[in-house]
């Protein structure tokens, strides 16, 4: 008589895959999971790109660069500005840009800050250059270092 069920002898003819299926399916719901969980961390640090392409500042004649370094510290073309308060620096940076805007109309105004200045430093040189009558301004990086191998 024929029977339906398996015998212990013979070959394993299938290979049942679902409990495999299943757990990949598990893995990849708790991977989407956790990744939507990193993305909605607050106050992440944020590297500052570099840039492959541009220009070198020292081919640009007619630019002001504006630095920033660390919190409160302002530098124009590496001169370092100082005052006892934020509003003395400014003044004296708005001053100075008004000169190169008088001596030549298309200044272009180049704002370059280091990894430790806050972007709102960056965004408050931009806002300088602009209401002092610079139109054409650009944020300088640096070049990415190649890897070596």
């Amino acid at each position: 008589m024929a029977s339906g069920g398996l015998d212990d002898d013979g070959e394993i003819t299938g290979i049942n895959i679902t409990p495999m299926v299943d757990i990949i399916l598990v893995l990849l719901v708790i991977f989407m999971v956790t990744t939507t969980t990193i993305n909605e961390i607050e106050g992440m640090e944020v590297d500052k790109p570099d840039a492959a392409s541009g220009k070198n500042v020292d081919d640009m004649p007619l630019s002001i660069i504006l630095m920033c370094r660390g919190e409160d510290e302002f530098a124009i073309d590496g001169t370092p500005v100082e005052g006892a308060s934020q509003q003395i620096v400014d003044d004296k940076i708005a001053k100075a840009i008004k000169a190169r805007v008088a001596q030549n109309a298309d200044l272009q105004g180049i704002v370059q800050c280091d990894t430790e200045a806050q972007v709102g430093a960056m965004v408050h040189l931009i806002d300088l250059l602009r209401e002092n009558g610079v139109s054409k301004y650009a944020i300088a990086t640096e070049q990415p270092k190649r890897g070596e191998g």
